[in-house]
């Protein structure tokens, strides 16, 4: 049964095939969560045309304009993400992290007998993108099985072709075998590789499949923003982002309770390993036009990020049998690639109601079908195809309000950011709280976030199954320290 005396390293000569990075992996870099400081969570990011607040220089830069005081600003976050999954069973799991969602430093330079009134500048970073996450999916399956995914992907193959992160180790722990194995007596190697095998789990009977799902990492970007105020009416800006990207993902695939099974198989596990840094680098820029003392317009442009990706990717296939289990890992598949991402352009109003309440709103226009994935050694082609068909252009609105309740500055907010995919609903809804004390020298806000949205989580080909309902609820609790001088 055990072919290991057999393998004489078949999966560290075998071609490794490029299968991890796809159009899913695009679109997780592409879309933003922004949370950073307390004040503009609160507002769920309304801040287009209102400015003074250091996260908004990652939406629009022209508000460093309003500095009129250099500032400093730190907030420390806390998360706890759930995602509910629905595979005949109910599943819930949960992950909880505490992060730093901003870090700011705003320098104002006024400017005497001259129009221009001040010119600003700011360094720092804001979380952008927070990606701790824990998914279990769970449920009986009667029509297919990962294994007939693996062994239609390893016909034609023979056994030193066979692909090294899926059917290699799929051979070698007997989870597939040649439709006739027998060894010849003097080669010690198989007679009949002629690329046919067979599985030992039979697809159509009954089983349970479980998958648990580990993610971690964020995307923050480090922003350099310059600005001024034209007469404290027009307000101009610049920011250069250098986003970063930090994704780490292990999973576990498990199907058990085989109704039958060929072989004595009593269930096999599937493991996935992914690592994934990058950095990019866009421009933004921004401007706001005070109308008049109550009402401000704002308009930004933000350029595609173009992001260079290191990606390290491997599996592990471990079969049970009575008596024994056998485990067989693949080479690390590390890859390189760039992805561009969409451009934005975003409309910003607000305006202030009786001295005491400040509304605003965003509208931000997004079309993710532009995003495309490059890299010398593959083309792409499918992927890039697919993002094409698959993605489309969307919207997302944030409103916000502010009332000043003496000592208190009140705030809530609403923000919807549209689907990414044309034919699916997958958008996201925050509700926002928060509540702040500013006495001039220095301000403690702190703010709360419910963000809720649906998603899908495929278990292995869409040929075979169906995707899997998903069901994402975050928490955030913010709190920001600020100081000017």
């Amino acid at each position: 049964m055990k072919k290991g005396l057999l393998a004489m390293s078949i999966i560290a000569l075998s071609s490794i095939t490029l299968l991890a990075q796809n159009e899913i992996d695009g679109l997780r870099y592409s879309t933003d969560a922004p949370l950073g400081t307390a004040r503009f969570s609160a507002m769920s990011g309304a801040f287009g045309s209102l400015g003074g607040e250091f996260s908004a220089l990652s939406q629009n830069p022209a508000g460093i304009g309003m500095y009129q005081f250099s500032e400093f600003s730190l907030t420390p976050s806390f998360s706890l993400n759930s995602t509910t999954s629905y595979y005949g069973t109910k599943e819930s799991d949960y992950k909880s992290g505490l992060k730093i969602g901003n870090i700011g430093l705003v320098f104002s330079s006024p400017k005497e007998n001259s129009e221009w009134k001040r010119v600003n500048f700011a360094i720092g970073w804001n979380q952008i993108e927070n990606y701790n996450n824990n998914i279990r999916i769970q449920g009986t399956n009667n029509t297919s099985s990962l294994a007939d995914n693996i062994l239609d992907i390893s016909q034609g193959n023979t056994i030193d072709n066979l692909n090294s992160l899926y059917s290699a180790p799929a051979f070698w722990t007997d989870l597939i075998d040649l439709s006739d194995n027998t060894i010849d007596t003097i080669t010690s190697w198989y007679a009949n590789d002629n690329g046919n095998y067979i599985s030992h789990v039979k697809g159509n009977s009954s089983k349970l499949q479980s998958k648990n799902i580990h993610s971690s990492g964020g995307k923050n970007e480090f922003i350099f923003s310059v600005g001024g105020s034209f007469n404290e009416q027009l307000y101009l800006g610049a920011t250069i982002g250098i986003p970063t990207l930090d994704y780490y993902e292990k999973s576990t695939y498990n199907e058990t309770h085989f109704e039958d099974t060929v072989g004595g198989l009593h269930g096999f596990d599937f493991q996935e390993e992914l690592s994934i840094y990058g950095s990019g680098l866009n421009l933004k820029l921004g401007a706001i036009l005070r109308v008049s003392e109550t009402l401000k317009l704002g308009a930004a442009l933000h350029t595609p990020t173009a992001f260079s990706i290191e990606e390290t990717y491997s599996t592990s296939i471990t079969t049970h049998f009575a008596g024994e289990s056998i485990t067989e890992s693949s080479l690390p598949n590390y890859f390189e690639y760039n992805l561009i991402t969409p451009w934005k352009a975003i409309l910003s109003a607000s305006t202030v109601v009786n001295k005491t309440i400040l509304l605003s709103a965003d509208y931000e226009l997004v079309d993710y079908s532009f995003s495309s994935m490059h890299s010398n050694d593959y083309s792409f082609t499918h992927e890039n195809n697919n993002i094409k068909d698959l993605h489309t252009k969307t919207s997302n609105i944030r409103l916000g309000a502010e009332m000043n309740v003496k000592p208190f500055l009140l705030r809530a907010g609403y923000s919807k950011y549209g689907s990414a995919l044309a034919s699916q609903d997958f958008s996201k809804e925050n509700y926002s709280f928060g509540l702040g004390i500013n006495n001039g020298g220095y301000y403690f806000d702190v703010a709360y976030v419910l963000a809720q949205g649906n998603s899908e989580h495929l278990l292995y080909g869409e040929d075979y199954i169906s995707p899997i309902a998903l069901v994402n609820t975050n928490h955030n609790l913010i709190f920001t320290l600020g100081f000017r001088y």
